[in-house]
């Protein structure tokens, strides 16, 4: 049953994110209003984790020989605090992710943006995250990081 559920949302997963090259002649224009499950993004980190939908709207057309997807992207990433190494959620916010790809380079008149909309959101998350802009446990960090004077360790070595 486990497999049966499973290969069921691989194959609905796997038909989110694409663009039908044909539908797109004379001047069409294809709206795009997906709600994308955190799994296309495929991470897999213990310091990482998407747990909340990929929100996307825009549009896609052809510009002479090329295809031209816009999109606003929205999601939430869980990272650990610097500070104090809890969980908190970082909102992924990308207001004009712009892709572009040449008909001719696209097999079968289908193309499939999971690849590009995952390396855009990826590049959006943050290398480090603090709770609340200022953990309040910074406070008993900083006897540790500031003693009022610079340090310099080698400073006496020839």
């Amino acid at each position: 049953m486990f497999i049966f559920l499973f290969s069921k949302l691989y194959s609905r997963m796997r038909n989110f994110l694409k663009i039908y090259i044909d539908r797109l002649g004379d001047g069409q224009t294809e709206k795009i209003e997906e709600t994308v499950p955190p799994e296309m993004i495929d991470v897999n980190e213990t310091d990482l984790q998407f747990k909340q939908p990929v929100f996307l709207s825009g549009k896609a057309y052809l510009a002479e020989d090329h295809l031209i997807i816009q999109l606003k992207i929205k999601t939430e990433a869980e990272m650990p605090c610097l500070i104090c190494n809890e969980q908190i959620q970082k909102k992924i916010v990308i207001s004009s992710f712009y892709h572009t790809e040449e008909v001719a380079n696209i097999k079968g008149h289908i193309y499939d943006y999971t690849g590009p909309m995952r390396e855009a959101i990826l590049l959006e998350v943050p290398s480090y995250v603090e709770c609340m802009g200022n953990c309040p446990k910074r406070t008993e960090l900083k006897n540790y990081l500031d003693k009022g004077e610079t340090q310099f360790p080698f400073a006496d070595l020839n």
